[in-house]
């Protein structure tokens, strides 16, 4: 026999009871969460770095041991410049850059998930897609910018120090408006440098570097203070040994 009996509903107090229970869960779920797509993100910076490492022992077997150079005012095969990560174009072309033909022209190896397309404002004329969220230590490495005298692996006394690339950023106030943009140069802490710190610590207090020893590795600041609002800085307080050698 069937029970005629109704069924009890939730009374008004203990609907909220459970709202609030999972309200409760949910703020503390979401700081664990966030923290694991953080550390995803810095896991993914590091094996784009790792990868540029590959593509630079690679690079330097076939050019004598040099760097590749910064930029090539004339691309031999396009007759217009051409930075590492490709020709000064709208959508960039990565193929003809001698560097980003180690990473099989793969523009998204250079791109930090923690600086993703649209969180800044493009250096350049850039609007279809990024260029490269990492900055070349082109001042120490290719001292003309251009190719001509790019230095040897073999000239750098402690490469596990040298950065060659790493994440970058730089603020500026045009008209008393701060903007945020990449930085496709690595400026050093003391010298004829033109621009605010470029090293971005967008991994907590880290950033992250590729050394001329192939290795992608994370660094604090070295006694530089970060700026609060845009995370910039320096690894030290001197050239020696993360910008010149």
């Amino acid at each position: 026999m069937v029970s005629s009996r109704p069924q009890r509903a939730f009374t008004l107090i203990e609907l909220l009871v459970v709202v609030s229970l999972i309200a409760l869960l949910c703020s503390m779920l979401l700081p664990s969460l966030s923290a694991a797509r953080n550390a995803a993100k810095a896991t993914q910076c590091l094996a784009n770095l790792h990868a540029c490492g590959v593509a630079m022992a690679g690079y330097q077997s076939e050019n004598a041991d040099r760097f590749w150079p910064y930029a090539l005012v004339n691309h031999p095969a396009t007759g217009v410049r051409c930075y590492f990560w490709g020709t000064d174009a709208d959508p960039v072309d990565p193929r003809p850059s001698p560097f980003m033909k180690h990473l099989d022209a793969n523009l998204a190896h250079l791109w930090c998930p923690m600086l993703p397309w649209g969180s800044y404002i493009p250096q350049g004329s850039y609007v279809a897609e990024p260029t490269t969220t990492y900055g070349y230590n082109g001042r120490f490495l290719d001292p003309t910018l251009n190719g001509r005298s790019c230095r040897r692996s073999a000239e750098v006394r402690q490469p596990a120090d040298l950065f060659v690339l790493a994440d970058t950023a730089m603020a500026w106030a045009p008209g008393g408006v701060a903007i945020l943009q990449n930085s496709t140069y690595l400026e050093p802490v003391n010298g004829n440098w033109t621009q605010l710190p470029t090293n971005h610590f967008r991994h907590g207090e880290r950033t992250h570097a590729l050394t001329a020893d192939g290795r992608a590795s994370a660094f604090g600041t070295e006694g530089w203070p970060i700026s609060s609002k845009h995370r910039l800085g320096f690894v030290g307080t001197e050239n020696f040994p993360h910008y010149e050698q």
